[in-house]
């Protein structure tokens, strides 16, 4: 079925919304930021990770080839302008 990937996230992220609404409120705040930071940490991982995989590669004889370190840098740079 053509979007199934797409309808299963919107349906996930829903009931992960409403259960975060319904026991959301009984975690410590303590809980709450330590969980929040490791949500941070892995996004920011998962991203890198994307970037990275479609920097670097390595062509038939070996060679390690790098593409892409513009946009990076830019992208950087854009990151700290919006949130100095």
């Amino acid at each position: 079925m053509f979007g199934l990937g797409t309808i299963i996230n919107t349906v996930l992220v829903a009931l992960g919304s409403g259960l975060g609404l319904l026991i959301g409120k009984r975690f410590t705040d303590r809980y709450h930021k330590t969980l929040m930071a490791a949500c941070g940490v892995s996004t920011i991982f998962i991203g890198v990770t994307g970037t990275l995989q479609g920097m670097l590669t390595v062509t038939a004889d070996g060679k390690i080839e790098t593409g892409g370190t513009m946009l990076l840098i830019f992208s950087i740079l854009l990151f700290r302008l919006i949130f100095p």
